[in-house]
């Protein structure tokens, strides 16, 4: 027993390595790098750790090895359950890695994205994950500095910072435009980002939509990140801007599950009054009626494809291509057939 008043002695890496029946060294690699143990030599290690009560201090190993094990992930956007979905498959690609992912909120600002990106300096994070382009030049500079493997995603460019893996947004809209055009719609509007992602997407489906012979008479700006509520209110703007409207081409899933949710409560008849159409291919656009058209993106693929990039690198492994292109497609239901 202690006496009153002192602090019992903090454990040391060796108290567990005997409550293990191990080597030090065996611990510390089970501990830092699992991979060069046995799953066997791992277990014993980590049951001697919850025993003893020994508590592992990742920030401080880092600082001295310059091996650190957490891996910032800066997510545009929490409310998106696309990120939700990317994000936990590149959680699974590195199960069972001494590595960690860290969340970091960046709300579609280059300020904040800056501001974290720097407060996180001091951890030495080993690597570090974007869903997006990195678009601030000073960002960009200090992660080249840095000096460790970087990948972004939700994008496409022949010219990343590092690594990425994404899909041509542009593509999405043109497959849109194509179908909106082909379905002879007289009156069309676009509801989203104008900025970025939303910018390629609006520029294919206007590009798409030319070839028909069409045009967008209404853009309807939405910045940052959005509801459905957001859908619905965008819906009721639309209307009272141009009543003759006959179709919307939503840039998120979310926004026209909430419009159709508003057409609902106006009694408008979706498609035969108004169609509507997203972006993404949420669980939910099958569920809702009329079923959500929309442009299919492999969240989970995308998060999983990075993760492992990411993992390659750290184990000091060569990935085959930095780039990496994911399909979209084209995903037609009753919200826009009319036919």
């Amino acid at each position: 027993m202690t006496q009153r008043g002192r602090k019992p002695s903090r454990l040391r890496i060796e108290d567990v390595a005997r409550a293990a029946g191990v080597s030090p060294i065996t611990v510390s690699r089970a501990i830092g790098n699992p991979g060069r143990v046995s799953e066997a030599t791992r277990f014993k290690v980590l049951e001697a750790v919850s025993k003893t009560g020994y508590v592992v201090n990742t920030h401080a190993s880092s600082l001295a090895t310059g091996k650190s094990s957490l891996i910032p992930v800066f997510v545009s956007n929490l409310r998106n359950p696309h990120f939700a979905t990317a994000l936990q498959g590149a959680s699974d690609a590195f199960e069972g890695s001494r590595f960690h992912l860290l969340m970091a909120h960046t709300n579609y600002s280059d300020r904040l994205e800056l501001e974290m990106l720097n407060s996180l300096l001091s951890f030495q994070p080993a690597a570090a994950m974007f869903t997006g382009i990195v678009q601030s030049e000073q960002a960009r500079e200090m992660l080249r500095g840095l000096d460790i493997p970087v990948v972004e995603m939700w994008d496409f460019s022949l010219s990343p910072l590092d690594m990425l893996v994404g899909f041509s947004n542009a593509e999405g809209g043109r497959l849109m435009g194509e179908h909106f055009g082909a379905q002879n719609f007289t009156s069309i509007a676009y509801a989203g980002r104008t900025k970025d992602r939303g910018a390629q997407r609006l520029s294919g489906f206007q590009e798409e939509l030319a070839l028909y012979g069409k045009s967008t008479d209404l853009v309807l700006a939405l910045e940052g990140p959005r509801t459905t509520d957001d859908g619905g209110a965008a819906l009721d703007e639309i209307l009272s801007r141009n009543p003759e409207i006959d179709a919307i081409f939503f840039a998120t899933d979310s926004l026209a599950i909430g419009a159709i949710m508003r057409a609902r409560d106006r009694r408008l008849d979706v498609p035969g009054r108004l169609a509507i159409a997203g972006y993404g291919d949420l669980d939910t656009a099958k569920q809702i009626v009329p079923a959500l058209t929309t442009i299919h993106v492999a969240s989970y693929e995308m998060g999983l494809k990075a993760g492992q990039m990411l993992r390659t690198r750290l184990e000091n492994k060569a990935v085959s291509s930095n780039i990496l292109r994911t399909p979209v497609s084209l995903e037609v239901r009753a919200s826009t057939s009319r036919r």
